[in-house]
């Protein structure tokens, strides 16, 4: 398998225009390679400089992908991280208060609702950590 065709079919769909644009890529070094100089017609320096110029723009077409993917990576990392932050208090306050009686899971849902989070079964919890 290719490697377009694997990044094609291992894609998340929502993050779609977040991926390496690969296929944009590969256009642009074949359309350079097909507008280059002709070794024939020219001199070898014209040739040299016609390649330096374009590895000047397409690393720096690399680099606004690199910086768009690892943009999206950091922006994903912390909101896992918050997420998790925030199943962990939630799990922390359960357990304080699980089976302390009705008193007790009232107090948790009150904190809860105060801080904006939702109020979540023990399962619920369970599946969400896993």
């Amino acid at each position: 398998m290719k490697f377009a065709e694997h990044l094609t079919a291992h894609i998340t769909p929502e993050w779609r225009k977040q991926y390496i644009h690969y296929e944009d890529m590969k256009q642009i070094l074949y359309q350079a390679q097909e507008q280059a100089p002709s070794a024939e017609v020219v001199e070898p320096e014209v040739i040299a400089r016609y390649y330096a110029k374009f590895d000047e723009q397409f690393f720096t077409y690399c680099d606004k992908e690199l910086a768009m993917i690892n943009t999206f990576y950091s922006e994903k990392f912390a909101e896992a991280t918050r997420k998790y932050a925030a199943l962990k208090s939630e799990l922390s306050v359960s357990k304080n208060t699980n089976g302390q009686g009705e008193g007790k899971a009232n107090k948790l849902g009150r904190t809860l609702k105060r801080n904006k989070q939702p109020v979540m079964k023990i399962s619920d919890l369970k599946l969400a950590f896993s």
